[in-house]
């Protein structure tokens, strides 16, 4: 397994998103060559790995909308009580 570096810079900073991109890109591209090499092409491994991504992305969404809820919920609870 592909070993990923962990970060060298706090949350917020600028250049982040850039060092996790390169920190995975050798994950990703064992995933892509493991897929490949399973017998699926490169057109259905990278159409997999889009659709993963964004349902991913949606459960991360869904997580922080269902968060938000449950935090105006116990306010509005402190408030009537």
């Amino acid at each position: 397994m592909t070993k990923i570096a962990v970060p060298l810079v706090s949350h917020g900073h600028p250049d982040r998103e850039p060092d996790c991109e390169c920190a995975v890109e050798d994950a990703f591209l064992d995933l892509v060559e493991r897929a490949e090499a399973a017998g699926w092409t490169s057109d259905e491994v990278a159409d997999c790995l889009v659709n993963l991504s964004h349902k991913h992305r949606t459960t991360l969404n869904e997580d922080i909308h269902m968060l938000e809820e449950i935090t105006c919920s116990l306010l509005i609870s402190r408030k009537l009580h």
